[in-house]
């Protein structure tokens, strides 16, 4: 039941992906991927503190404040990635997200890497090559995308060992409750950069927003939810990383229902290449998992 769900929400990720990118194509901006978005992130999982049993321990409220600033800069990471690139492109190349969380313990935290994990590597490595090939066909600046999702996949790689490090202690229900709490009031602090009137957008495009940020909601919900109560994040992860297959699939039966054109522009050969690489970098999740379990 729980890889179901977390099936569903790789389903939901990619096509809100799309959503998103439909919603740009409409007169949509970074601010309503951002700031409107993340703000009704917040207060779904504002009623969360309800659940937690234990105290709020008040004191320590820096840990999920600093959580809430990684996956802020990864998800920004995304829009971007989103808003200049290919959803058949940048969703698949999140699924870097699990090795990154791999090598930054191993970098920042001097945790040692096991054979199966530097195989990863390499999977993982030659995957990224396989798409970014294809970047240039499709019109968009040469490797802006490639960059911007894997500092996505690297910001909520932090974001995830954050969570796994502070979770546990803080409670893992406030603590995510908090932390979603905290992405709202940092988006909302951009507004004013932005400016108000960055808010605007057609009756048109404001109906893509609002689906787009429905999709956001409703996956987050289910990994967050499903890892908490089966407490199998591993398997979990593996079956969300098949998102980026997912989005090619989409985008190859679906996206001329939703204006995306990236079929036509891309060709059959460099959606093949960016199935490819998709499909190496779901291997390297795999090998990257089978390594932790005992």
């Amino acid at each position: 039941m729980h890889l179901l769900l977390a099936l569903g929400a790789a389903i939901t990720f990619a096509f809100g992906s799309m959503v998103t990118k439909r919603a740009f194509r409409e007169g949509a901006g970074v601010v309503h991927a951002l700031v409107v978005n993340n703000a009704l992130l917040g207060l779904v999982f504002l009623p969360l503190l309800a659940v937690e049993s234990k105290p709020v321990p008040w004191s320590d409220w820096h840990l999920p404040a600093l959580t809430s600033l990684a996956f802020v800069i990864g998800h920004i990471f995304n829009v971007v990635s989103l808003r200049v690139g290919d959803v058949s492109l940048a969703t698949p190349l999140l699924g870097a997200k699990v090795l990154f969380v791999a090598l930054i313990g191993w970098a920042v935290f001097g945790i040692q890497l096991g054979t199966m994990q530097w195989v990863a590597a390499a999977l993982a490595t030659a995957g990224v090559a396989a798409m970014g090939l294809t970047e240039s066909r499709s019109g968009g600046r040469a490797g802006l995308t490639t960059t911007t999702a894997l500092g996505s996949a690297a910001s909520f790689a932090l974001t995830d060992t954050m969570i796994q490090s502070w979770g546990a202690g803080f409670g893992v229900w406030s603590f995510l409750s908090l932390q979603f709490v905290g992405l709202a009031l940092l988006s909302l602090a951009t507004l004013p950069w932005f400016g108000m009137a960055s808010l605007r957008a057609s009756r048109r495009a404001w109906g893509w927003i609002l689906l787009a940020t429905a999709c956001s909601g409703i996956q987050a919900i289910i990994i967050t939810s499903t890892i908490a109560i089966w407490k199998d994040a591993a398997g979990v992860n593996v079956v969300y990383a098949t998102r980026g297959i997912w989005s090619i699939a989409l985008v190859w039966f679906l996206g001329h229902r939703l204006g995306n054109t990236e079929r036509a522009t891309v060709g059959a050969s460099g959606m093949g290449l960016r199935l490819l690489g998709a499909t190496l970098l779901l291997a390297a999740v795999v090998f990257t998992v089978l390594e932790k379990r005992p």
